[in-house]
């Protein structure tokens, strides 16, 4: 399907035509043409007196060429439209980003990896492998934060993933404002998709509002949440002091809470104390939730903005070298 992102600017496609007419019907005072002297320039310029007169001709490659540049201007776009009614899944991610996370009880190729590099890591290689899929994306610390709401446009969603980072809202756990603002986010979808993958590892420690308040919300507008308690148990590798120096620290995950959250909503809870666990719980979730949905379009755009750009200006590059010079005698 092929579209324009800034059909606005086709309403300047008249102008250049208009300035031509302006210009043929009020000719001003001439501009001077590029010379080229010559010693028979008396003889050249009788010869080009006795030739018939040329007719005017258009200028029609300034003027196409002007058009195509104010097509370039409107951003035409090819999209690759989906079928209209396919099986897709919409969720809203909710991740936990506080202190916590900071632990470094995981492993990525060998090397130790803190908790939400090992989420971030994760939820990447999901979004990837999604096809007409719709995520959205809530960060969550001392405070919830959405990044994305629910989008079909899946790359935008990891590119705002990897740009999160530690301490960007706070070093608590407001996991009650997180699980709030995600069914505030997920209300008015359908409700077969009304899903919130929540990866944690801690406890309530902030926010106006409670986990139990939360769930309370979750239950009337029938959102299901999957929540995924991230980090082993006991002493766990810890940075801290000001050259984040690795020690061990006990950081309690609140599984009687996290379990309460997934079960009464209709949805599941799971522990996560590796990378493969993490992993196949992702496919799990994958494997379970999928709707029908319903769309009049939907598909990638393509730029294609870059062809009539090319074009005009090769048009007008090849109008000027048509220009032709005067003779004037020496």
């Amino acid at each position: 399907m092929f579209e324009f992102a800034a059909a606005g600017w086709l309403l300047a496609l008249p102008l250049p035509w208009l300035a031509w007419w302006a210009l043929r019907r009020w000719p001003g005072r001439p501009v001077p043409r590029a010379a080229l002297f010559h010693p028979h320039a008396a003889l050249l310029a009788q010869l080009a007196a006795a030739a018939p007169p040329r007719p005017r001709r258009w200028p029609w490659w300034w003027l196409t060429a002007c058009s195509l540049l104010v097509l370039a201007l409107a951003r035409p776009q090819w999209i690759d439209l989906l079928p209209g009614e396919y099986p897709a899944r919409d969720f809203m991610l909710a991740i936990d980003i506080s202190g916590s996370m900071r632990a470094q009880d995981f492993v990525i190729d060998q090397r130790p990896a803190d908790r939400l590099a090992v989420v971030k890591n994760t939820v990447d290689e999901l979004l990837a492998q999604r096809q007409g899929d719709r995520a959205g994306l809530i960060v969550f610390a001392g405070e919830a934060l959405t990044l994305s709401p629910v989008t079909h446009d899946l790359d935008l969603v990891r590119n705002l993933l990897r740009e999160v980072e530690h301490g960007i809202v706070g070093e608590k756990t407001a996991l009650g404002d997180a699980v709030a603002l995600a069914v505030k986010r997920l209300r008015e979808r359908p409700p077969a998709a009304r899903i919130v993958l929540l990866f944690t590892d801690g406890a309530n420690t902030a926010g106006g509002i409670t986990p139990a308040r939360a769930l309370a919300l979750a239950r009337q507008y029938h959102v299901r949440i999957y929540a995924v308690a991230v980090g082993k148990d006991g002493r766990v590798p810890f940075p801290s002091g000001p050259n984040n120096r690795l020690g061990l620290a006990e950081l309690p995950i609140d599984e009687t809470l996290l379990k309460q959250l997934a079960e009464e909503s209709g949805g599941r809870f799971y522990r996560a104390r590796d990378g493969g666990a993490l992993q196949q719980i992702v496919k799990d979730i994958d494997a379970l939730e999928t709707v029908n949905v319903k769309l009049a379009r939907l598909g990638t755009p393509h730029e294609v903005y870059w062809l009539p750009l090319l074009a005009g200006l090769l048009l007008l590059l090849a109008g000027q070298r048509r220009r032709a010079g005067g003779v004037l005698p020496s």
